[in-house]
Parts: C-alpha cells; sequence; structure tokens
C-alpha cells in the first residue's frame, strides 16, 4: 500500500500539484454514488449513506461527512474533531496527516503518477533500492 503524503513533503512536481489542487470529494474514499461516483482514490474505506450524511469506516478511524463540515473520530475514543470541509485533495491529506488517520492510495496513483511524484521526499531512495532488490538487481546500486 501507498501512503499518501501531503504535496509539502514531496518532491514537487508541478503536475501532481495540480492534481493535488483538484476539488475533494467524499466519494474519493468510497463510491457512495454509485454510477455517478468520480474516480476512488484512498484505499481500506468502507462508505454508507446515512441519508443526510455519510459514514466511511476505515481501520482505525470513522469519518462523518456532513453538508458544512466533517468529523474525524478515533474508535478506541469517544472524542470527535469536527473540521471544515476540506477543499482539496492535498487540504483533506494534510488534514487526516494532522491527525493521525493513515491514508493509503489505491492502484490508481502508480499508474498516473511516477513513484517519485507522490511519495515523501524521505522514501524515495528506500523505495528505489527495495525495487532493485526486489528485481535482483540491487548490484545496479553501486
Amino acid at each position: 500500500m501507498i501512503k499518501a503524503t501531503p504535496f509539502i513533503q514531496t518532491a514537487g512536481s508541478e503536475r501532481f500539484k495540480q492534481f493535488l489542487a483538484q476539488p475533494f470529494t467524499i466519494d474519493m474514499l468510497y463510491p457512495v454514488f454509485g454510477d455517478k461516483s468520480c474516480q476512488t482514490l484512498f484505499e481500506g474505506w468502507r462508505g454508507k449513506d446515512m441519508v443526510n450524511w455519510h459514514k466511511f469506516t476505515g481501520d482505525d478511524h470513522t469519518l462523518e461527512f456532513y453538508p458544512d463540515h466533517f468529523v474525524i473520530k478515533h474508535k478506541k475514543s469517544a472524542t470527535g474533531y469536527q473540521m471544515l470541509m476540506p477543499k482539496t485533495i492535498d487540504s483533506f491529506i494534510l488534514t487526516m496527516n494532522l491527525f493521525g488517520v493513515q491514508l493509503y492510495w489505491t492502484q490508481w496513483i502508480d499508474d498516473n503518477f511516477e513513484p517519485k511524484e507522490y511519495l515523501n521526499v524521505d522514501e524515495i531512495k528506500e523505495y528505489f533500492t527495495s525495487l532493485l532488490t526486489k528485481m535482483k538487481k540491487s548490484h545496479e546500486l553501486l
């Protein structure tokens, strides 16, 4: 699984910046709108339409989206944090990162961007080292 990283922590390609500046929609977590849903970008969420709001459940957190705000809840705590709706994909990733909610990209990100564009700048070298090792070409690192 590929961890979603805020733009400020990536190498900063212009193409990836433009992608993250797109408006965030809740069906990027899970296709709650059926045929009208956009591309699901984040892996590991289950969604449910609750009439006037939407509930998304992940491993450790629940996200509740209302018309003008959303709530982040940790499964081990009764406390929730109410936030304004994120305007962009990057602002959503930043908010989740701030509250310790793990977000992972779907395969779509790997199909449309290069790893050096979306990985944390501190993880790029490790990613390619691991990849070359798996390919039994680690000798090319020399």
